[in-house]
């Protein structure tokens, strides 16, 4: 029994037993228990898994592979029967061999930088060759690649602005401008990894959160878009996942912002703003290195025959989007303050 199996057996086991515990303990009339019945049990079926599709003969292209969610990924649908187009930034690093030497025949890695269109064009070209040669078809696409510096526009340089758009946004569209043909003829899958910082501000992150937000937006006009091709397109939104993306030299980075920065920001700012710390000093305690769930749900958004729109992953996930859009702003405000006040940030101008 596979994992949603579980899932699914188990919550129609609990929806039955609350159902039969709430009709014994309260006087629940006919229609109430009629009622609370066909609730209970039309969430269940809302939550039934779908039909899986068979692997046989489906490749899948994963770009973002050289660690975390896309290392993981990629390993995960190669044992599943995939061929795996692993991208890496580094075709020749340490995440690549790992692949490599931990994987079957079936996984190829790629040098695929998505924000240069020469390395786009050249995996293409590879892909294409071994989709012919094997007899088989790209079924899916995982744009998963992406980056994040932690700062304000003022302090950042206009180079690392631009280049956290070029590859968490543009990026993607290099990959889909030039692979959809392929999935147009398969009818196959587009997943596209974003984050809750796309649907919900985070101070200090506001480029990273700029560009998820593009991302998620596009996915969606895609998602209308692709209909008519018969390509269904899910958006994953993860949050909380210790996948590396903050693992940057954030001093020769801050060095390099205040070289760069005008001599008012430097006044107004301080050089302390240029190198921001983590309030919480055991950060990583938050942060999950177990991808299994999210690993899970873009397998689901591949194979399902009924797969959703988007698939929340992770701590918060959810619930700050859920603060950020449905709640009153003065209460957001306050609680986004608590729930996403990450960052040591004391500006010297603030306290004249």
């Amino acid at each position: 029994m596979d994992q949603s199996a579980r899932k699914f057996v188990i919550t129609y086991t609990l929806t039955l037993m609350c159902i039969a515990i709430i009709i014994t303990i309260f006087e629940v009339t006919l229609i109430w228990q009629v009622f609370i019945t066909l609730t209970c049990l039309s969430t269940v079926i809302i939550t039934t898994p779908t039909k899986k599709l068979p692997v046989k003969d489906k490749a899948v292209l994963i770009t973002g592979c050289d660690r975390g969610i896309g290392h993981v990924l990629a390993k995960q649908l190669d044992r599943k029967g995939f061929y795996v187009f692993a991208g890496c930034l580094k075709n020749r690093g340490q995440g690549s061999k790992d692949l490599v030497d931990g994987s079957s025949s079936r996984l190829q890695t790629l040098q695929l930088d998505v924000s240069k269109l020469t390395q786009v064009k050249s995996a293409l070209h590879t892909v294409e060759q071994q989709l012919h040669s094997k007899g088989i078809q790209l079924w899916g696409i995982v744009n998963n690649a992406g980056i994040c510096y932690i700062g304000n526009v003022e302090i950042m340089t206009e180079e690392d602005i631009q280049k956290i758009m070029t590859i968490n946004y543009t990026g993607p569209v290099n990959i889909c401008k030039h692979f959809l043909p392929l999935l147009r003829r398969s009818r196959g899958r587009l997943v596209n990894v974003a984050s809750n910082a796309g649907l919900a501000p985070i101070p200090l992150m506001g480029a990273y959160c700029a560009s998820k937000s593009a991302l998620v937006t596009i996915s969606e006009v895609w998602r209308y878009e692709l209909k008519m091709w018969g390509i269904k397109v899910a958006t994953i939104i993860p949050s909380g996942y210790k996948t590396g993306i903050m693992s940057y030299d954030m001093i020769a980075t801050g060095n390099r912002w205040w070289n760069k920065a005008s001599p008012i920001v430097k006044k107004d700012y301080g050089q302390e703003c240029f190198y921001i710390k983590f309030k919480q000093k055991n950060r990583d305690f938050f942060l999950s290195a177990e991808f299994s769930d999210i690993c899970y749900k873009i397998e689901d958004a591949l194979l399902s025959s009924k797969p959703k729109s988007r698939y929340y992953s992770g701590f918060l996930a959810e619930f700050i989007p859920f603060i950020y859009i449905y709640l009153p702003v003065w209460l957001s405000d306050y609680l986004l303050s608590v729930l996403a006040n990450w960052f040591e940030f004391n500006p010297k101008m603030q306290n004249y």
